[in-house]
């Protein structure tokens, strides 16, 4: 389709105006004939579209900058508090919560516990109750709501956003944007989780300078994400960095997809615990009275109490993702690999464990070049990342 001249001009000024926004944001305050000089726009274009930035409210005068000769020029920042965007990560015993406003400022979190062996339409009805209480708390009115985004624990084909499988949650094939329609209107953007908190890492976190990378979490399941040529990678329909379903034991144990021997069948937090609960039956664990009231923050408190027993699931998890790291440090070539949510708490001892079984396993070099840490964010990164979705398409970005 060609665009006539009328639709060629309209879609330059949206470029340049999306161009102009983003610059605002890296640069915190800027002034007009910066902007000028960074885009090659003539200050006149550039004036025309600083204008209508700060008619529609997305950036305010900041003040006075120096000057190398003549008149002291007026700077440009984001307005604080103007729009805002709304994260969302599922989980099957949580939700998180996140209001985020233009530049990144969070505004707002919760977590509200449920049990999602339940309908999604039963799910969907708790997310827009707290969405619409958020929205009506913070006094947000709808044109300045710049979207949702939905994290969840599973695939999402990356063309329709449809949740092809998320087996922790027992959906299939659910359309989470279509039936959240009625909600209001604004965009409602669906990802996996792990892309989110990648999206979160590369935004805020730390891989704010990196171009390639992999972030893994575990919670219910383990997933991971890739970032390549510093763009999410998601292969042909959007289940790129599934690593939870990798086999590593042909002979291991049947996971949640169907399949025998996944990493995600040997390593979360669910595993976790059922390896705890069986250690109790056996009289290893001798410290709960109510076998099923255990949580995997249980096994990490003991295991640092000196729990021998407790240790020994964390370093049988650990000498699995490991093994894992391996393959992705010889298939991908990352510069750094994040661990996040659960990861976060393995001693100093359990993460040396990991690290070791994956640099003997991969290729000498790549492991070489490799950083493996520890997430700074924590257990929120998937619904930061969520909320960073309607920020970056504002801002321009291919997700």
């Amino acid at each position: 389709m060609r665009l006539g001249k009328a639709g060629n001009n309209k879609l330059l000024k949206e470029i340049n105006e999306t161009s102009l926004l983003e610059l605002i944001r890296i640069n915190k305050q800027v002034s007009k004939a910066e902007l000028a000089q960074i885009t090659g726009l003539s200050p006149t274009a550039c004036g025309t579209i600083v204008t209508n930035l700060l008619d529609k409210g997305y950036i305010r005068e900041a003040g006075i900058g120096t000057s190398k000769g003549g008149r002291r020029p007026i700077l440009y920042e984001l307005t604080p508090g103007s729009y805002f965007s709304i994260g969302v990560d599922i989980d099957i015993d949580y939700i998180r919560f996140i209001l985020m406003d233009i530049t990144g400022q969070v505004e707002f979190r919760d977590k509200i516990s449920c049990d999602f062996a339940r309908a999604a339409s039963e799910s969907i009805r708790l997310m827009e109750e707290k969405i619409a209480e958020i929205i009506k708390n913070h006094n947000i009115g709808h044109e300045r709501l710049l979207g949702v985004g939905v994290s969840v624990p599973g695939m999402v084909d990356n063309l329709t956003h449809e949740i092809i499988f998320a087996p922790n949650l027992g959906w299939e094939q659910v359309d989470l944007e279509h039936m959240m329609d009625g909600i209001g209107d604004f965009p409602i953007y669906v990802d996996n989780e792990a892309m989110c908190s990648a999206l979160c890492e590369n935004w805020i976190g730390c891989c704010m300078d990196e171009s390639d990378f992999v972030c893994i979490n575990m919670k219910s399941g383990i997933g991971s994400s890739i970032f390549a040529a510093g763009n999410l990678y998601r292969g042909c329909c959007g289940s790129a960095g599934e690593i939870g379903h990798i086999t590593v034991d042909q002979n291991g144990p049947r996971c949640a997809c169907g399949n025998y021997g996944c990493l995600e069948a040997l390593v979360s937090a669910k595993t976790m615990v059922e390896k705890a609960q069986k250690l109790v039956r056996q009289g290893l664990i001798t410290d709960f009275e109510n076998i099923e009231a255990i949580t995997v923050d249980d096994i990490f408190r003991l295991a640092g109490e000196g729990n021998e027993s407790a240790r020994i699931i964390l370093v049988e998890s650990a000498g699995y993702l490991g093994l894992a790291i391996a393959n992705l440090i010889n298939t991908v070539n990352p510069s750094k690999i994040v661990l996040g949510k659960e990861l976060v708490k393995f001693s100093e001892d359990i993460m040396d464990h990991l690290k070791s079984i994956a640099s003997a396993k991969a290729l000498k070099y790549p492991a070489s070049r490799v950083e493996v840490v520890a997430s700074k964010i924590g257990e929120d990164s998937s619904a930061l990342g969520a909320a960073i979705i309607p920020l970056k398409k504002l801002f321009g970005y291919r997700l």
